[in-house]
């Protein structure tokens, strides 16, 4: 009977193992479409017979010890920092794309073909300085082109607001997959305690949450004995068992520029992001839409003061009758070049001339104003510089608005110009004409409110094209165009259009960097991506011939009982 008894063992341990076994590939075949699905693979050990005759030990049959999952753990890190990888590379090849259709000037629109036009037309002044059509041109040429460089800065702006509120939403997505990672540790250690298998469609769950996560950011995981996981962003774990300490976008406006940062949500640390689209889109944020601004900027306030220094040297082809500085001072007795006068540009110490001319006879009287700035206590503020001209200068009133700015007024009968002793150019060595926004082109401080002159936009027979003051004289209109090419103290010695022209090379060579970078990182992801597939991927093929295998391994068992069964019968008819 014993033998018997172990013979039925055999084939029901047979049975029972066979049955887990095609349970475990028909897991795998119905499976075989799920991207986070792990193959798994049943073990089938022998199990130790008793002694039978003369010491002969013979099997007591199989047993399924064990279903394996097929994963590498160090693959599935190097798949994870390729996941975010592409994705940040992805994320700023989106934003370059946008930033380089706002740079390609294809209608001619643009600021590049608007600065060329620009100061093509001063050249035009130059040669035909009384054809006020010619002026007219001139003048709306420069409001074009204070257009385009708000359009531009504008658009770069709403970018970079766009971009910051995706930051937000990618960080609520990365909180959100956190927490059911968290979750999922929790029911992992409950499903595996005291069992010797693991939870394994729970540990699929949370593997493709984990590269759902590092899309978003880099993370480095560490499996702890009772299966659950620690997940960290940098050295910070944001995981720990069943807890997530929360993620939280903080936006903080700087400037005119919002800026979310992503902080832990316990403790509102601040977390330096790498990796996954999060780094993508900061980069893509801070350099590529903001970074741009800030270069747009520089480039707009170097020809505002470049222009309206020349400008406020020349006349026009009448005189002032009154003339009001488009920049205003913090204070009017505050030293004009301190930051308690509050000017974009500094002036510096100098001279500049106030001529007026009778309009009946048109005779010129010149008359010199000094400006000190050398750090004495005689240094020129606003008030003292008007008390200067109202000391000096006859025929002229000067007086400080109530917003801070330089009003000169003209008596009855006379008109007055600058940059002209009534023979000869006189330069304002100090600045102050252009820093205060007397008899200058462009109003404003940068991309953001640059504009042209109200009075020029009204009449542009103010331009100031001469220097001498002489009919036909376009003198100082052939030295703004020059500064097309001149370079510029402002951009450290680079020319205007040129230093425009490096803004959109660096975009397009940083476009064409990130086409390289996403066909890079796609490349690597494609690779382990398949090295992933080889190793935890299902096999129909081999699943099929697996399903065959244990298939007739379950009939032989079943057959193997059966006739166990007859013998038993058989035995059991004997005794009787």
């Amino acid at each position: 009977m014993g033998l018997l008894n172990s013979a039925l063992q055999i084939g029901r341990s047979a049975l029972m193992s066979y049955q887990g076994a095609l349970q475990t590939v028909g897991s795998n075949i119905s499976s075989a479409g799920s991207p986070d699905y792990t193959r798994l693979a049943p073990q089938l050990d022998p199990i130790q017979g008793s002694l039978v005759a003369n010491d002969l030990q013979p099997g007591a049959g199989v047993a399924l010890t064990d279903i394996q999952r097929y994963v590498d753990e160090a693959l599935e890190g190097r798949l994870r920092l390729a996941i975010g990888g592409e994705q940040s590379a992805g994320a700023r090849q989106t934003t370059l794309a946008q930033v380089e259709s706002f740079f390609d000037d294809v209608s001619g629109a643009g600021v590049g073909s608007q600065l060329s036009e620009f100061f093509r037309r001063f050249s035009d002044v130059e040669n035909t300085a009384e054809d006020r059509a010619i002026r007219d041109l001139t003048v709306s040429g420069g409001v074009q082109l204070a257009n385009s460089f708000r359009s531009l800065r504008a658009q770069l702006l709403q970018l970079g607001e766009d971009i910051d509120g995706q930051i937000a939403d990618v960080v609520t997505r990365a909180d959100d997959i956190a927490r059911q990672i968290a979750e999922l540790n929790a029911q992992i250690t409950t499903g595996e305690a005291g069992r010797r298998g693991q939870a394994t469609a729970l540990r699929d769950q949370r593997d493709g949450l984990l590269r759902d996560l590092s899309e978003l950011v880099d993370v480095i995981v560490r499996e702890q004995p009772d299966g659950a996981i620690n997940v960290y962003i940098g050295s910070e774990a944001l995981v720990q068992a069943a807890v997530s300490r929360g993620l939280v976008a903080v936006t903080e406006i700087e400037g005119e520029f919002p800026r979310t940062t992503v902080r832990f949500a316990d403790t509102n640390q601040q977390i330096e992001v790498r990796g996954g689209r999060l780094e993508g889109l900061i980069i893509a944020r801070d350099q590529d839409a903001y970074g741009r601004i800030a270069a747009l900027d520089e480039l707009a306030a170097a020809l505002i003061h470049d222009v309206n220094r020349v400008h406020a040297d020349g006349q026009g082809l009448i005189g002032f009758d009154e003339v009001i500085g488009t920049n205003d001072v913090l204070a009017a007795d505050a030293v004009l070049d301190s930051a308690s006068a509050g000017l974009a540009t500094a002036p510096r110490s100098g001279s500049f001339f106030i001529t007026v001319a009778d309009d009946a006879t048109h005779t010129p009287v010149a008359y010199r104003i000094d400006v000190t700035l050398d750090g004495t206590a005689a240094d020129t503020t606003l008030q003292s510089l008007v008390d200067s001209i109202n000391t000096q200068v006859i025929g002229v009133t000067a007086s400080v608005t109530s917003d801070g700015r330089l009003s000169l007024v003209a008596d009855p009968g006379v008109s007055f110009t600058f940059g002209w002793d009534g023979q000869h150019f006189r330069e304002d060595s100090s600045g102050v004409l252009a820093a205060l926004g007397i008899n200058t082109f462009f109003t404003g401080t940068d991309a953001n409110n640059i504009g042209v002159s109200e009075a020029l936009q009204a009449d542009s027979s103010l331009l100031a094209a001469g220097s001498v003051f002489l009919p036909g004289d376009g003198t100082n209109a052939g030295r703004i165009a020059q500064l097309d090419t001149t370079p510029s103290a402002r951009l450290a010695g680079v020319p205007i259009t040129a230093y425009y022209n490096g803004i959109t090379n660096t975009v397009a060579v940083a476009g064409a960097a990130a086409n390289a970078d996403v066909e890079a990182a796609s490349a690597v992801l494609s690779s382990l991506a398949a090295q992933k597939e080889a190793i935890s991927g299902v096999n129909l093929d081999e699943e099929a011939i697996a399903l065959l295998k244990y298939e007739r391994a379950f009939q032989g068992a079943t057959r193997y009982v059966t006739v166990v069964e007859r013998l038993l019968g058989e035995l059991v008819a004997l005794l009787r």
